[in-house]
């Protein structure tokens, strides 16, 4: 039974980091006309590193509930935050104020309820099995489960979707003002 109970707790530090993530970019929205992109950029890879390597070491050797090596559990969990942080501010940028919504919707909501964690993947619906491991909580979750319980074996695949996931998200982010003034250009 213990390690049934810590095999939960990847799942509850995957949602805690995911909504760390969620809730950073949502800030960092509001902060455009403050903040140059770069140092926007700079506060969303600073903080996800952050969250990410707080949450690891919480929840690794501070409270023993994912033992998982904290080196990778670090990294994996900094993945999974900039992964939700340039998500979400990739869909405010994009979408404006509907894009929070939808960053919820997918990240938060779909993410974490076909995630695997609380049932095995095998058992979620054929829908909800297609989409978990190539949602960043999903990934992250599988990457925990590997770390933690089989060495690392299969967290190449989960850990490889999370660094797309953030870096796919902030070139977009990145190439929206070109993109912009191409439009204005244009139209």
């Amino acid at each position: 039974m213990p390690a049934a109970a810590r095999g939960l707790a990847g799942f509850y530090v995957a949602f805690g980091v995911t909504l760390a993530g969620f809730v950073l970019a949502s800030n960092v929205l509001g902060l455009a006309k403050l903040l140059h992109l770069r140092h926007r950029f700079w506060l969303l890879g600073g903080a996800s590193a952050a969250i990410g390597t707080l949450a690891a070491i919480i929840a690794g050797p501070l409270l023993g509930a994912v033992p998982a090596p904290v080196i990778f559990l670090a990294l994996t969990l900094t993945l999974l935050a900039a992964a939700a942080a340039f998500t979400t501010k990739l869909l405010g940028a994009y979408l404006g104020p509907v894009g929070l919504p939808i960053a919820t919707l997918v990240l938060l909501t779909v993410g974490n309820a076909t995630s695997g964690a609380v049932i095995g993947a095998d058992l979620l619906p054929s829908a909800a099995r297609a989409v978990s491991a190539l949602l960043p909580p999903g990934a992250a979750v599988r990457a925990i489960r590997s770390l933690s319980y089989f060495g690392g074996a299969h967290a190449t695949g989960p850990i490889v979707t999370l660094a797309l996931w953030a870096v796919i998200a902030a070139l977009l982010v990145a190439l929206r003002p070109r993109l912009m003034r191409r439009a204005a250009v244009d139209g």
